[in-house]
């Protein structure tokens, strides 16, 4: 009986112990198609959200260009073409607009109540006056 219990036991342990397939967790795509309405914005770290009409501020992104509506002071002032600085995991956001140079952005992607916002910092001209912008996707 012992020598057909142990061989028994060496069989069942091979055939128990199968290695696991393990698949990396994979980043989810930052997905900036469609029309962002500034929901928040800050200068120099002072509210600006009610002192200021941001309500018909629009900003539109397809796969790689965005338009906007009703100028506020912004990163850019005409409608161009945007870029990540990397697809997977994003930290700084490119706008081309077409009359001027290209002007970077660090880049916030967090979800705040249930929404995915999009936060950027920037300093239109003045190097002494950083704006921060969060925008949300507006219905």
């Amino acid at each position: 009986m012992k020598k057909l219990l142990t061989p028994m036991l060496c069989l069942l342990g091979f055939f128990a112990c199968k290695p696991e397939l393990l698949v990396a967790p994979s980043e989810p795509v930052k997905n900036l198609t469609g029309s962002w309405q500034i929901i928040k914005a800050t200068r120099n770290g002072t509210d600006l959200t009610t002192r200021f009409n941001f309500s018909q501020f629009r900003i539109h992104f397809t796969d790689s260009s965005y338009t906007i509506d009703s100028l506020v002071p912004f990163i850019v002032n005409h409608n161009g073409k945007w870029s990540f600085d990397d697809p997977i995991y994003p930290f700084k956001l490119s706008f081309q607009a077409t009359d001027s140079s290209a002007r970077t952005s660090p880049l916030q992607y967090p979800v705040t109540d249930g929404q995915r916002n999009l936060i950027i910092t920037f300093s239109p001209g003045c190097s002494l006056n950083t704006y921060q912008y969060t925008l949300q996707k507006a219905n």
